[in-house]
């Protein structure tokens, strides 16, 4: 399978901006995006840092942030973090809050549900 690649709209409290071509990294729990582009945005700050670890097995501490991230016109509120030297990536995370779904056969987002939010208990 190749590299999967989507455009986004990333929305935080002062404004919202379009990335384009941003990867689809499946083995990411979280969508990572650079710290400028939260602070730009005025992404909401979850306090405190956390660890992540790295594919590398290299673990550093990133910040998360809270803001809404729009997919084939399907929007969510979604948890993105930012470290040092991170490279932008769109995490399963999102793609589960979005209810979009990587089909391997054919290489395409699909939707998992019917868009917007959903609730299940």
């Amino acid at each position: 399978m190749g590299h999967l690649r989507t455009d986004i709209t990333v929305r935080g409290s002062r404004k919202e901006t379009e990335l384009t071509g941003v990867l689809i990294d499946t083995g990411a729990t979280y969508t990572v995006l650079p710290e400028s582009l939260m602070e730009e945005i005025g992404a909401s700050v979850i306090p405190g840092e956390t660890e992540v670890e790295l594919g590398d097995g290299k673990k550093v501490k990133a910040k998360a942030y809270g803001v809404r991230i729009k997919i084939k016109e399907a929007e969510a509120p979604c948890i993105a973090i930012a470290f040092d030297g991170a490279k932008t990536v769109i995490g399963v995370e999102t793609l589960e809050s979005i209810g979009l779904k990587l089909d391997p056969t054919t290489e395409n987002l699909e939707f998992s549900r019917p868009k917007g939010m959903a609730y299940f208990y």
